[in-house]
């Protein structure tokens, strides 16, 4: 576990990007769960916890606010905003349709190296399952998506799929503390991949897109 030191040291590691990296510390705070949705963000105590003025964790919350991840209530300061199920259910829906895209693509131009490097990622995953290891899973899981995106070939898709991912990590995570859901996941997983290396990319598209609704099903069943 990084110690306050170690932490503070790491954000301050390059002065010119100081906000940018105050930024993304407490973006982790948030993906994790650690800063939990309609929590306030103390600015003193994280400038105090990093080592930094108020200056630079001031500018990364208006970059943060910007990006939807926390709102300014009046009179009562930054809070880590709240997404509405309804909201959550939009986001789904986007992802299944740029997941199935993606998969359609990434059949498209499959290699043997990205065929690898897919079948490593699952084989991982399971190995996450077997240990009941749902945040090892999870993070796997993201990658094997994230990776899918990056063999359509089209950068536009992974920056808005990583967007749209980004705001689920609060309501995603709990889910994959139950074996259960990783087994089926990843079972899912492999037949978007199988049908992928079978050069079948309609099919790999529906499996995709079915995949995340299936996702998201499992994720309504645990709020």
């Amino acid at each position: 576990m990084k110690t306050k030191t170690a932490t503070a040291a790491a954000v301050r590691g390059n002065e010119k990007q100081l906000s940018v990296r105050v930024a993304e510390h407490i973006e982790a705070l948030i993906s994790s769960g650690k800063l939990a949705p309609g929590q306030r963000v103390n600015e003193a105590a994280l400038a105090e916890r990093l080592g930094v003025s108020r200056a630079p964790v001031r500018e990364a919350l208006r970059g943060l606010e910007a990006r939807r991840l926390v709102t300014m209530i009046a009179n009562r300061g930054m809070f880590v905003r709240e997404l509405s199920v309804k909201e959550m259910l939009d986001i789904f829906d986007m992802r299944a349709v740029l997941m199935g895209y993606g998969a359609l693509r990434a059949t498209e131009l499959l290699n043997a190296e990205r065929k690898r490097q897919l079948a490593a990622l699952l084989d991982q995953m399971d190995k996450a399952t077997k240990a009941d290891d749902g945040e090892r899973y999870y993070r796997h899981n993201f990658e094997y998506h994230m990776m899918i995106l990056a063999f359509s070939n089209n950068q536009r898709a992974v920056t808005i799929y990583e967007q749209l991912a980004n705001d689920l990590h609060r309501f995603r995570r709990r889910y994959f503390s139950f074996t259960a859901n990783m087994v089926k996941s990843n079972a899912e997983h492999r037949a978007v991949f199988d049908a992928m290396v079978r050069g079948a990319g309609a099919e790999a598209r529906r499996l995709a897109e079915q995949h995340v609704q299936q996702g998201k099903s499992r994720v309504l069943d645990t709020i």
